[in-house]
Formats: C-alpha cells, structure tokens, sequence
C-alpha cells in the first residue's frame, strides 16, 4: 500500500478547493456584478468611452450574457485545474500542470478580490480565502522549495484564516447571521446559547492559530484545524439538508462544503510537512 505523503494531501486539497469553485461558478455563479455592475466604477468608461447610457448596459441582456459566458468558462477553468491536481504525478509535462494552477490561482485571486469588494471592502474576508489561496501555490512550489518553508507559508495561512473565522465567530467586528442560523440549525441552541457557542468556538480557533507556531503544542493546534476545520466545512450541508427535497438540498450546499476541507486537511498536510522535514538529519529543526 502506497505511503501518503504531503504532496498527495496537497494535490488532493487543491482538487476540492479546485473542484468546489467550479462547482459553484458552473451552478450558482460568482460575483462578478460586483464589478461589472458597479456604476461608480464603470459608468464613466461605459458612457463616455462606448456611448451606451448606464441604464441601456445595466439592463441588457447581451452584457447579462456575456457575464453569464465569463464565470462559466471560469468554472470550467478551474475544474480543469483540480484535475490536474488529482493527476499531479502522472502528467509528466511540468509546463502544462503548473501553467493550468497558476491559471487557476488567478481565478482565486480575482474571486477574492470579488468577494472582498462585495464585501465592504474588509480585510478579514481577504484572510479567510487565505487557505484556498496557499494550498495550489504549496503545491507547484512543493518540488522546489523545502517543507519546512512550504510549513511555515501553509502554517501563515492557516493562522489568518482561523483567527479571521474566530474573530467573526466572537463579533469582532460583527457576528454573521448565517452564524448563529447554523449552529442553531444543527446544535438546537437557542440564539444566545449559540452566541456563547460561536465566542467559545473563536477564542479556540484564534489559540490554535497560535499554537501551531510552538514545537510543544503544534500537534495539537493542528489537530484541532483538522477536526474543526472538518466540521465547520460538513456543516454546510448538513445545515442545508432537506429530507423533503434531499438531492436539491444537498446539491444548493455541497459546493460550499467540498471547497472547505481543505480548511481541515490542511493540518494533515503541515504535519507530514514537518515530519518529511525533521526526518532528514542533516535538516535543523525549525520549530520554535
């Protein structure tokens, strides 16, 4: 039986991460109205450069069209790229499968920038797509550069992104609504029970993102991402299921939980990081 090592968890990250998106843009879109409906933004270039009037653009369905044209062939993009990271070891051109992630990447890049606009312009959005973002990098890097720097890139992300997640969980600034529906949808805690839950839940997620820097507590930081990173991506679609409309239900929320395991696989993937890492004796440890 084949040994895992840490680059199948990663080429199996990049492929849920990959493969969720795509998920999402083929079947519920993405936002790039954000952008291209933005009449601050676009309306001088719009009526002056083209002569159309706001209105005319905004209501066409020609543009609608096209928008629609945009994030379906950025769908199929990004399904293209998580198979090629599921068959990362057997493509053997080396140009193709990092030229299709790094395409990949810059679908991800403009999607947070998306999101991060739609947004409000907060930077804790930014921080939480952090992992989506480092795990296909960690992945074309991961036959150049040595685990433990891949480690430590990875253990970066992991820390901004659970300490975004557990600053949002405790209400800093604000407490998401879908929050507490979730957890009062799978727990069966009343609201504020369930705001004493999510507090709980940020403060624990901010200290693991803190632990996993520390030699003598790193395992269990990333033993705790793992569980929890886990749990909070079956959430969804736990949360979303329907018995009365069981395959619609679970088709309008899988997406979202396939693109989030990494969030808890990505434990797994550090730890053989440093355990590939402090198995070569001529390599220092580097924990701290």
């Amino acid at each position: 039986m084949k040994k895992i090592t840490n680059v199948d968890v990663l080429r199996y990250c990049v492929f849920f991460i990959f493969i969720g998106r795509a998920y999402q843009f083929m079947f519920f879109g993405a936002p790039f109205r954000a952008f291209f409906w933005d009449e601050s933004l676009l309306s001088p270039v719009i009526e002056n450069v083209f002569g159309i009037s706001w209105y005319d653009y905004s209501t066409s369905l020609e543009v609608n069209y096209w928008i629609e044209a945009l994030t379906k062939a950025c769908g199929a993009v990004l399904f293209i790229s998580g198979i090629t990271a599921l068959l990362w070891d057997k493509i053997q051109n080396i140009f193709f499968k990092r030229g299709i992630l790094k395409i990949g990447i810059v679908i991800l890049l403009i999607l947070t920038f998306l999101i991060f606009k739609s947004k409000n312009f907060r930077l804790l959005e930014v921080f939480e797509m952090l992992i989506q973002l480092s795990l296909p990098i960690a992945l074309i890097l991961s036959f150049k550069i040595h685990p433990r720097h891949i480690s430590l890139f990875l253990k970066i992300a992991i820390s901004l992104t659970f300490i975004a997640h557990g600053l949002y969980a405790m209400g800093i600034p604000f407490r998401p609504g879908h929050f507490i529906d979730m957890t009062i949808g799978i727990t069966g805690l009343n609201e504020d029970q369930s705001k004493i839950f999510l507090t709980v839940a940020g403060a624990l997620d901010i200290v693991a993102a803190v632990l996993i820097y520390f030699k003598r507590t790193v395992r269990v930081g990333l033993l705790y991402i793992f569980i929890w990173g886990l749990l909070t991506a079956l959430a969804r679609v736990v949360y979303g299921f329907n018995m009365s409309f069981a395959l619609d239900s679970i088709h309008n929320s899988l997406y979202s939980t396939i693109y989030r395991l990494p969030h808890g696989l990505i434990a797994f993937a550090v730890f053989l990081l440093i355990f590939s890492s402090l198995k070569n004796k001529n390599t220092p440890d580097y924990e701290t």
